[in-house]
């Protein structure tokens, strides 16, 4: 999360609207984010609902992994990473996406 709070500028920049998920619960997010100084929205997501919505996902189940994804702006999964993110691969991604979109 810290990586994208400092990539969060060039994401801006770049058409893009990041939000974290998780299925910790909404007070525990709240102390997490105020810990981390982030300034984009972490969301509950305890039923594992929009994982599954955006096709990130198989079946709603918990998942204790860290992942990735990029969901553009017509809803479609472009990018899936699990473990730490790829910043460059992410940059690289939303920057095609932001110029597809002009």
């Amino acid at each position: 999360m810290e990586g994208h709070q400092r990539n969060l500028y060039l994401y801006e920049r770049l058409n893009t609207r990041v939000a974290g998920v998780s299925m910790d619960n909404p007070i525990t997010l709240k102390q997490w984010s105020d810990d981390l100084g982030l300034t984009f929205p972490l969301l509950s997501n305890q039923t594992a609902y929009l994982g599954v919505m955006f096709g990130a996902e198989k079946e709603p189940q918990p998942m204790f992994s860290r992942r990735t994804v990029v969901i553009d702006r017509n809803g479609i999964l472009r990018y899936v990473q699990d473990g730490s993110p790829d910043y460059q691969a992410i940059l690289t991604l939303l920057k095609q996406l932001n110029e597809e979109n002009r």
